[in-house]
């Protein structure tokens, strides 16, 4: 039997934990009024060893805000925001349905394809409610554009009745401070985001249509359009290589619904739609009349999810009864049911790059310059680092590297060997003239590593070299064994040193 963890979350009687994630928790739960009125919610709730971390409050009060005064059809509502003994806490509406994440896979396990209308019709609402978030315009007629940032198959509900909601606007931002994006902390995720948003540049409402255009990809074909992972497969996929179109990957995709989606996906941002309005009655003039209504979507959700709703609408029932014990069974079927295949996933968070620590980025993390020509090489130097809690500078050229310097002091300086007019042996030696620099462990990356090439890198002060390509668990454990050697000379008072090539 499940363990309902608490009994009241504010004025809101708990009934079921929904879902745990990285970050916060979700219950359903209901609030009484005169009449034996009754209303169900969810409440999402921070967990408690997050509860005196500044950034993640300061999050969860941005989703509360930007929420609560959105008003639209295809967007869950937030009610409240409410402060208990324990922690603030959110309440939003209750949506009986699924992610898209669990209707892709309830269809595959079901051997079946998504109809092109159901799949349709489901993003077409999607860009309906993304038009309305990037031209919100608040109560004072101030215009307030709002970017989700992270819409992917989790961040879109499909209700059992066949209505579309986007949820978890905790990562949004405003136009006004989008300009001020710190590529090391890039939120979203991983497979969806734009091309610009991977680059850490600024964003618009074109970058939640292209991930809008990734979505509707994977439900026309059945098949992940980018890997979730963050290597160099994605990277490149997502940057330079070709994007396969739906019609040639499935082929009873028609060929005017394929176009939109290739449109939503090009790689620059003004060849994509204007706005999600034009993207929205683009599919709906392309898919034309077997475009799904509400009926017909809701009759697919019931054959997708016919004991998930009988769970869900047995605990409703039997808590409307007062009847505790069979309130306690009921929720226990519930809560079991979803550990696999959860009614409700508000909980993006657990997929985020948010680390739950109370101590500053700078302190947790370690910075590494990165500098190569090549864009998709920053990328991959940045991807691999990244994850394993660094933080990552990229420099287009020795000349930019040098003038980043005057400004930090990287832990480790991660430099390819060819690059035009100042190549890496160039730079290195005017890196080791400058004294604060002079201990800073620098790996060379080169395709060749000659022998030849290792000496002349050697005579001008670097330490390592790393041939490419190279995998992600060799740049990783290169950068952190030589870390860990200056960590343990400056420990043992030895004073700067250069550590040294370290041995394969």
């Amino acid at each position: 039997m499940a363990e309902i963890p608490a009994s009241h979350i504010g004025k809101y009687e708990v009934l079921t934990r929904l879902a745990v994630g990285g970050m916060a928790e979700l219950f359903l739960a209901f609030v009484t009024g005169p009449g034996g009125f009754r209303k169900y919610v969810a409440v999402k709730r921070i967990l408690p060893h997050l509860r005196a971390n500044h950034e993640f409050l300061r999050m969860f009060l941005d989703e509360a805000r930007v929420s609560e005064m959105m008003s639209h059809s295809n967007i869950a509502q937030v009610f409240d925001l409410g402060q208990d003994a324990d922690s603030l806490h959110l309440v939003l509406e209750f949506i009986e349905g699924q992610d898209l994440a669990h209707v892709l896979r309830a269809a595959h396990e079901h051997q079946r394809h998504l109809p092109i209308g159901f799949s349709c019709a489901v993003v077409r609402d999607l860009c309906q409610a993304l038009h309305y978030a990037h031209h919100f315009v608040s109560s004072s007629g101030t215009p307030q554009p709002v970017i989700h940032r992270d819409i992917s198959p989790r961040n879109v509900m499909e209700t059992y009745s066949g209505l579309t909601k986007v949820i978890d606007f905790g990562i949004c931002k405003s136009r006004d401070s989008l300009e001020q994006t710190d590529v090391n902390r890039r939120k979203g995720s991983w497979g969806y985001m734009s091309p610009e948003q991977v680059r850490g540049t600024a964003l618009d409402g074109r970058s939640d249509l292209f991930a809008a255009g990734v979505v509707l990809h994977e439900l026309l074909t059945g098949q992940r359009l980018f890997t979730a992972t963050e290597d160099a497969t994605f990277i490149y996929k997502l940057l330079d290589a070709e994007i396969t179109a739906p019609h040639l990957v499935s082929p009873e995709v028609p060929l005017e619904i394929s176009k939109v989606v290739m449109k939503a996906l090009s790689r620059e941002r003004d060849a994509r739609w204007a706005d999600g309005k034009q993207m929205a009655e683009a599919i709906a003039a392309a898919c034309g009349p077997t475009l799904f209504d509400s009926e017909r979507r809701a009759t697919l959700m019931r054959e997708l999810f016919a004991s998930q709703i009988k769970r869900t609408r047995h605990l409703l029932e039997v808590a409307a009864q007062e009847d505790t014990g069979r309130v306690v069974d009921a929720a226990s079927e519930l809560f079991a049911a979803h550990q696999s295949t959860p009614t409700v996933s508000y909980l993006a968070e657990s997929r985020r790059e948010e680390a739950v620590a109370a101590q500053t980025w700078a302190e947790l993390h370690p910075c590494i310059l990165a500098v190569d020509d090549s864009r998709v090489g920053r990328m991959l130097v940045e991807s691999f680092l990244v994850p394993e809690g660094f933080r990552v500078v990229g420099a287009p050229s020795g000349a930019e590297a040098l003038s980043i310097l005057q400004e930090l002091t990287p832990a480790m300086i991660v430099l390819d060997v060819r690059m035009p007019e100042m190549d890496g042996f160039e730079l290195c030696k005017r890196i080791r003239e400058q004294p604060h620099l002079a201990a800073t462990p620098i790996l060379f990356l080169s395709a060749a590593c000659s022998v030849e090439e290792r000496a002349q890198g050697l005579q001008v002060g670097a330490d390592d070299f790393l041939r490419k390509p190279y995998e992600n668990v060799e740049l990783v454990a290169r950068v952190k064994a030589h870390l860990m050697r200056q960590a343990v000379l400056k420990k043992s008072g030895s004073g700067p040193q250069r550590p040294g090539p370290v041995q394969k």
